[in-house]
């Protein structure tokens, strides 16, 4: 598989056994000269691949001293150079970081600083795929705070700086990242532990994108974006974007990261529908929250859990919404999940045989009241569906 022209890569893959091997061209005139090229020093180590195969010991090719900071369990560039020829590296740090758990010496902080100007170069496509492998670890939170440190965030989401003077403002996100990673989901979710987690594993970075998009780190991402809609500068007297603009400006980062079209769309539906004012929701108005969201309530249940959980400085707010999604669950599980399982009750050909209908937009809406009263549990079969079908026409 041809991977880059320059320098000219390749991939072969061994199908029986899946084993991949990558071949590059090199770049400079000698072994230890590419080798200092690499992104850092711990993978900057070669050895001579006969005595692999054939010597009882190897002496490694290490002309960075790469497999000293492995023993230190930290990350250098092999060189100040490596960071202008490529400067995607200083977003590669922090994801090799998150990965093996290794520090970042003051001495590369200092580089990074003095780099992060260029990483706008850098095509969004390569950005993304680094920071959704940083979302991807079990403890993001620690090393998005420390990209946000050296300003390197800003770089990638410039959204950032314009929220940073507000008290709380950008510090508010940055806490529900680490609440979402510390406790998950309430207690009240704990019966349906196994669902949820095969819902967060899935993967939705669509075809043609890397591994790295599954729904666990796009719910991080929002919840790092979902304060798009804070004021925007000290004087303009703004205390909420109207949620349309707000929206908008989430998907416009989304956008220009080059998301999948899955990721953006469930993107799209957490900054929708958040869960607030827990005690207010009806029986008929979470029906209508699971229907608008499908499979995603769940998604939306967490986002607006980690955000309720550090945004409430009072306890009984966390408790109503805890019992809220608990209401969503059950309601979701037993009564909704089983009628989108079903399929709709009646088709609108159907409908227009039976009523003796022409073709017009009534149909739509007598499809969506159907389904309304479908998803509450009020109806179950065709006869019924038609039977409301004839009463919505009566008085409509």
């Amino acid at each position: 598989i041809r991977l880059e022209e320059h320098p000219p890569t390749a991939r072969v893959v061994v199908r029986d056994t899946g084993l991949t091997l990558d071949f590059a061209q090199f770049r400079a005139e000698t072994l230890e000269a590419e080798l200092c090229q690499r992104d850092l020093t711990i993978n900057a180590i070669a050895v001579e691949l006969s005595a692999l195969l054939n010597a009882p010991s190897i002496q490694p090719i290490d002309p960075c001293n790469g497999l000293a900071d492995l023993a230190s369990r930290l990350l250098r560039f092999p060189s100040e150079q490596v960071i202008p020829d490529d400067p995607l590296r200083l977003v590669r740090i922090y994801r090799f970081a998150a990965q093996l758990e290794f520090d970042i010496p003051a001495s590369e902080i200092d580089l990074i600083k003095r780099y992060v100007a260029q990483l706008p170069q850098v095509a969004a496509e390569r950005i993304r795929d680094e920071l959704m492998k940083i979302f991807d670890v079990e403890h993001a939170a620690t090393y998005i705070r420390e990209m946000d440190k050296v300003r390197l965030l800003s770089q990638l989401i410039p959204e950032i700086e314009e929220r940073r003077w507000g008290v709380d403002v950008w510090e508010q996100p940055l806490l529900a990242l680490e609440t979402f990673e510390a406790k998950l989901m309430p207690d009240t979710l704990a019966p349906y532990s196994q669902e949820i987690q095969e819902y967060l594993n899935t993967d939705v970075s669509g075809k043609g994108f890397s591994s790295h998009g599954k729904r666990r780190s796009i719910i991080k991402f929002a919840l790092l974006l979902h304060n798009v809609g804070k004021p925007i500068t000290k004087t303009s007297g703004m205390n909420q974007v109207p949620e349309e603009d707000r929206v908008a400006l989430v998907v416009a980062v989304v956008k220009r990261l080059r998301l999948s079209r899955r990721a953006m769309r469930l993107m799209d539906c957490l900054v929708r529908n958040q869960l607030s004012n827990a005690a207010d929701w009806t029986r008929r108005g979470l029906i209508r929250f699971l229907k608008r969201t499908r499979e995603d309530w769940l998604g939306g249940a967490l986002f607006s859990y980690a955000t309720v959980c550090t945004s409430q400085g009072r306890v009984e707010p966390v408790r109503e919404l805890e019992a809220l999604i608990g209401q969503l669950a059950t309601l979701y599980y037993q009564e909704v999940l089983p009628a989108i399982r079903h399929g709709r009750l009646v088709t609108g050909h159907e409908i227009m045989q039976a009523l003796d209908l022409e073709p017009c937009p009534q149909i739509g809406r007598i499809l969506e009241h159907i389904e309304d009263l479908q998803f509450e549990g009020k109806i179950g079969t065709t006869e019924e569906a038609l039977a409301a079908a004839r009463a919505y026409v009566e008085v409509s």
